[in-house]
């Protein structure tokens, strides 16, 4: 009589608890709005459900048998084996506070609630097997250290575990005294013992927990895992209306990955109760491309590809002073300057004005002839022939008067009023006691662009890479260095066409030649493309990410028209972004 007493109390408590349970669902992680870079293809989805209180925060007290019978029913200890693999499985970024009350013919709080996990599961990991068992004494302590330490509003759960029987008019006493906080008990047993069976049903019932019984304690980790501990059968994500995939549940948490894609992903976490009660929570999180755009900047003039929309004239002078019978590979630094010379004097564009200059190739470095430069080919349109032949006669022999050629060279260009250019070709710094800076300079006031192109300097020193940087910059132009035949041809085709820079506002993020310049790597934003002409040439673009941009302008009737050809890029990361004269390969400056 007395057994079915308590039975219809823990029914009566049990049923009016149970009647104000509704299932809730929140999703933790990630937050609201949050924001994500692009290349990201999955999101970690973790949050809370639970049928039991709120889900702001989660409570778990483990009671756990710690009984003499456990050394011939658990040997290996799975009992606690799964208790660690619980608390390990909880979703990590939940608020989460745990306790461990360890009971035989006693309880004792082995941990009070922490929400070091770590110290939890170490605790578990140490839990002792003697005495005997009193189900009641270690729920009655855990609903102890729950008025002590849990937490208004959270989900409160008992995770009761044992082996065998106790007394069950106490034990039943524990589980009212629960349900009416409003805690649940999930229960699980080792064994076959059925009135042991009965009482851990019974009390997960009353307290609107489940029960799961084991026979073979290997199974204990995986029954840990399984008990549906707040109440909750299953949580499933979507997003943007995808079809549902399963979240992992552990204890009264979820976990899983949802794929997302550029711009607003609409996440739906859809929870559905033991009892079939469902309910959702959602969030929108934005993928935000980062992704880099291409840039890459072509001519056209009267319809042919070219290296400038105006008339240009373009002076060589080449150093042929002694040390340019240095090697590289095997081969002087003047052969290979000669063969380079020579390829590019065939795909010079016929109407560019081009003249060669050369110094120290005319006296023994012995003389000490510091005036020795001499114009080998005046400029023409049409003269690539005696350009080539003159190559073809450089001997090097003498010194470095760099100053002195410079200063010859400004009356080369005679009357010419386009734009004009001298590229300076040289493996050394002035030998002759001149000031190139100066003679650099005074090009630069009459509008001609010095580009100086530091040829196999091998072990230079940096006072002299910085020496010839200076003179390029005295007359607004590029330093490039070249220390193969390829890269020499590169550095000519980069400073014989008209360079350009690209503009982020004021600042300059990018810069090159027509026709040489290749693929730029932008982040997204509006751009303003200049080419250093005279008059400036300006055109602005847009670019998106993703973008592959080929921007043309084009020069027909005396009219420059920029044009854009779009394409997409695959994604492609702007991280670590810098000033594209790297990606020229060479380092410049103007």
């Amino acid at each position: 009589m007395r057994n079915a007493l308590f039975i219809l109390a823990l029914a009566l408590v049990g049923t009016a608890a149970a009647s104000d349970r509704a299932i809730q669902v929140e999703i933790q992680s990630p937050s609201a709005g949050h924001t994500v870079e692009d290349g990201v293809t999955n999101v970690e989805v973790e949050g809370i459900a639970s049928a039991i209180g709120g889900v702001r925060y989660l409570d778990i007290m483990f009671v756990m048998d710690t009984s003499q019978s456990l050394r011939r029913s658990d040997p290996s200890d799975y009992r606690s084996a799964g208790a660690i693999g619980l608390v390990r499985n909880l979703s990590p970024k939940s608020d989460i506070k745990i306790g461990v009350i360890s009971f035989d013919s006693k309880s004792d709080v082995a941990q009070s609630m922490t929400s070091d996990r770590d110290a939890a599961i170490e605790t578990l990991r140490l839990l002792p097997r003697s005495g005997s068992t009193n189900i009641a004494a270690g729920i009655t302590a855990a609903l102890a250290e729950l008025e002590r330490n849990g937490r208004p509003g959270s989900s409160r759960v008992i995770m009761l575990f044992t082996d065998g029987m106790s007394n069950k008019n106490k034990a039943y006493d524990a589980a009212i005294e629960a349900t009416k906080n409003g805690i649940t008990i999930q229960t699980l047993m080792l064994g076959k013992d059925q009135k042991g069976s009965k009482i851990m049903d019974t009390i997960a019932w009353a307290t609107g927990g489940s029960f799961l019984r084991v026979s073979d304690p290997s199974k204990l980790p995986e029954a840990f895992l399984n008990l549906r501990t707040t109440g909750v059968d299953s949580v499933t994500l979507s997003v943007n209306g995808s079809e549902p995939v399963p979240a992992r549940l552990a204890g009264g948490t979820f976990v899983g990955s949802v794929p997302v894609d550029i711009g607003e992903n609409r996440i739906v976490a859809f929870a559905t109760s033991l009892d079939g009660d469902t309910q959702e929570s959602e969030i929108l999180v934005n993928v935000r491309d980062t992704s880099c755009a291409a840039l890459e900047v072509m001519a056209l003039n009267e319809g042919r590809p070219a290296l400038s929309l105006n008339d240009r004239a373009v002076e060589i002078v080449v150093d042929a002073s002694k040390s340019m019978w240095g090697q590289i590979d095997g081969r002087s630094k003047m052969e290979i300057a000669k063969t380079t010379l020579e390829e590019v004097s065939y795909w010079l564009p016929e109407d560019l004005d081009l003249a060669l200059r050369a110094y120290g190739n005319t006296s023994s470095s012995d003389d000490n002839n510091c005036a020795d430069s001499s114009l080998l080919v005046p400029f023409g349109e049409r003269n690539r022939e005696y350009v080539r032949h003159a190559i073809a006669g450089l001997r090097p022999t003498g010194q470095t008067p760099i100053a002195y050629a410079l200063n010859q060279a400004a009356g080369d260009f005679g009357s010419l009023q386009s734009d004009r250019t001298l590229v300076l070709v040289s493996d050394g710094i002035e030998s002759c006691g001149g000031d190139p800076v100066t003679a650099a300079y005074a090009l630069r006031q009459q509008g001609i662009v010095v580009h100086l192109i530091g040829f196999g300097l091998g072990n230079a020193t940096d006072e002299d890479a910085a020496s010839l940087q200076a003179v390029a910059n005295a007359s607004g132009g590029r330093y490039v260095t070249a220390g193969s035949a390829e890269e020499l041809k590169a550095a000519l085709a980069e400073t014989v066409a008209t360079s350009f820079s690209v503009y982020q506002g004021s600042t300059e993020v990018a810069s090159g030649s027509l026709g040489s310049a290749g693929v730029m790597l932008l982040p997204e934003g509006d751009y303003r493309v200049q080419l250093h002409s005279s008059p400036p040439v300006e055109a602005q673009v847009r670019l998106a990410p993703r973008d592959s941009v080929t921007l043309t302008l084009e020069k027909s009737g005396g009219v420059v028209s920029p044009f854009e050809q779009r394409d997409e890029l695959p994604h492609t990361t702007c991280e670590g972004f810098i000033q594209p004269e790297s990606m020229l390969g060479a380092s410049t400056a103007r």
